[in-house]
């Protein structure tokens, strides 16, 4: 039986699939954390890479599948935006391919290399130990160690070589790979500040990377939540008749649909309780409670507990506050998010 790379039972097939013609995706059951997907796409003598992996083994297992099913070189290396899933495996593609990303996506990606990550991920098992002590405060880090230990065990970056991009641009960018058009189109602030999405035309294919979330619960770092609506917006105008989302299955435009009313439902729902003086931790476990919930197609989505980060941003946004969340606040809401997974 496959199992994610959590070592749960896989809900759909990994690996390289064909999702039009020369057109590829690259997934990783079930799109958890770091469980993210990539692209291909390949042309006359050439080929485009959409995004990297965590890690450079997990990139360097994707590579390998990849050139064992074509015979076209990566002149081209798309990061659709800035967190390590999608790009702390570029060193694997350097010097063979130009790397694009989006101006705010590359200044992210030049700045943020694994280090804080890795010092969680040692930091974890003593906030582990301290669960054992019959203290409310000993018992929550206890629930982040775990929580974080957990969710960061399966990757290692160690042999990260930070590779930011070499070309920046704004807006819209068109790309050929091999005589394919492949447009490049800025979408952020929304996940992160510099989310793109990568429309193939003649495939009717999008890579919607984490703009889209299927069977998981999106995480909106930046926001805010307008920009992802217009954004989920822009991927249903396009037409596609594939989605790749970041995490999860390949899908169509009703599953955009269904992002676009969760997210809509998170701003209508959190931004009232916030106004009125909930705290962030006390609205997304109000919102996780409610019968609207559980009745909803999100419902039954895996990491429920992630509703407090786009619960954080839409606090954020609604003080006025909605720049970069720094360590400790960062801390602070995994903290929050641990509590949730553990109800």
């Amino acid at each position: 039986m496959e199992t994610t790379l959590h070592g749960e039972p896989a809900r759909f097939a990994g690996g390289l699939h064909e999702v039009a013609p020369r057109t590829f995706a690259w997934l990783q059951p079930n799109g958890g954390w770091g469980e993210s997907n990539a692209g291909l796409v390949v042309g006359d003598g050439e080929a485009l890479l959409v995004d990297t992996l965590w890690d450079p083994t997990l990139t360097g297992r994707m590579l390998d599948a990849m050139r064992e099913r074509i015979d076209a070189p990566i002149r081209t290396l798309v990061n659709t935006h800035s967190d390590g899933d999608h790009v702390w495996g570029n060193q694997l593609v350097a010097g063979e391919a130009e790397i694009v990303a989006t101006a705010a996506a590359a200044r992210i990606i030049r700045e943020e290399p694994p280090a804080g990550l890795q010092r969680f991920q040692a930091l974890a098992p003593r906030l582990g130990r301290l669960g054992k002590l019959p203290l409310p405060p000993a018992r929550r880090a206890g629930r982040l160690g775990s929580y974080i230990g957990a969710m960061l065990a399966p990757f290692d970056w160690s042999g990260v070589e930070i590779t930011p991009p070499t070309r920046e641009f704004s807006g819209e960018l068109s790309l050929t790979a091999g005589g394919r058009e492949v447009r490049l189109i800025e979408v952020g602030p929304a996940h992160t500040p510099g989310d793109l999405i990568v429309h193939v035309p003649d495939a009717g294919v999008v890579f919607a990377a984490d703009v889209m979330f299927v069977g998981v619960f999106p995480v909106m770092w930046a926001g805010p939540t307008a920009n992802w609506l217009a954004a989920l917006d822009r991927i249903a105008e396009l037409r596609p008749a594939v989605v790749v989302p970041g995490h999860g299955p390949t899908c169509g435009l009703d599953e955009v649909a269904v992002v676009r009313d969760h997210l809509a439902w998170i701003e209508q729902n959190a931004a009232p309780r916030l106004a009125a003086g909930r705290s962030v931790r006390d609205t997304a476990r109000e919102l996780v409670d409610s019968a609207e919930f559980r009745s909803a197609p999100w419902g039954g989505w895996d990491a429920p507990e992630r509703i407090v980060i786009s619960v954080a941003t839409v606090d954020r946004h609604r003080r006025g506050e909605p720049g970069p969340v720094g360590p400790r606040d960062r801390a602070q809401i995994f903290a929050d998010v641990a509590t949730l997974a553990g109800r």
